[in-house]
Parts: structure tokens; C-alpha cells; sequence
């Protein structure tokens, strides 16, 4: 499979279980009980992954507001709509690059 196709699944792969696990309760099946945690890990692996395809300022536009559309809509799905969750998920989209951004400066971009 070429590996371009397979990031691509990845991608895809990734957004699909933000927006499975917005809508529906996934984390009964998770060990980690905070889920601001949860959403800050979602949101650095997906801004990490999309690093490489897409500007650092248009992953934060994109990311911020998915998640912030995913929450405003969750409560048509019986779920809450909640301000740290999306705090969580700007932390975790501003950490990934800002580490990113470090990386590079200090080991050069690879």
C-alpha cells in the first residue's frame, strides 16, 4: 500500500473517532477517566499528523473549528456543550505545533 494513501487513512481514520467519540460515549472503553485529556491527545495527533500537508496557521483555523462545531452541535445529540473541552483542544493543537516548530529549530526540519 503506498504510504501516502496510508497517512491518508490515518487522517481519516483519526477525524472519525473525534467525531464517533463526540457524539457517542466512547470512553467507558478508554482507562483514562479525564476527558480533557482525551480531547487534548485527539487534537495533538491530528494537528501532528497534518503538519506535513497543510500550514501551521490553517491546521489551527481547521482544528479549532471542528472542535468548535463538534461542541455547539453535540447538545442535538444529547451531550453537553462545554468551553474546557474546547480549551482542551486548542491546548492540544497549539502544543503539536508549537513542538513541531521546536523540533525543527533545534534538530532542523527532517
Amino acid at each position: 500500500m503506498d504510504q501516502s494513501l496510508l497517512i491518508c487513512l490515518l487522517i481519516a481514520s483519526t477525524v472519525l473517532l473525534i467525531i464517533a467519540g463526540s457524539f457517542y460515549n466512547l470512553q467507558k472503553y478508554i482507562p483514562i477517566q479525564n476527558d480533557k485529556v482525551i480531547h487534548f491527545f485527539a487534537y495533538f495527533i491530528l494537528s501532528s499528523l497534518l503538519t506535513p500537508y497543510i500550514s501551521s496557521i490553517n491546521i489551527f483555523i481547521l482544528l479549532f473549528i471542528m472542535g468548535g462545531s463538534i461542541e455547539v452541535i453535540q447538545p442535538l445529540a444529547g451531550r453537553k456543550c462545554c468551553v474546557y473541552d474546547q480549551l482542551a483542544n486548542t491546548s492540544g493543537i497549539i502544543s503539536s505545533i508549537l513542538l513541531i516548530h521546536l523540533w525543527g529549530f533545534f534538530f532542523g526540519n527532517h
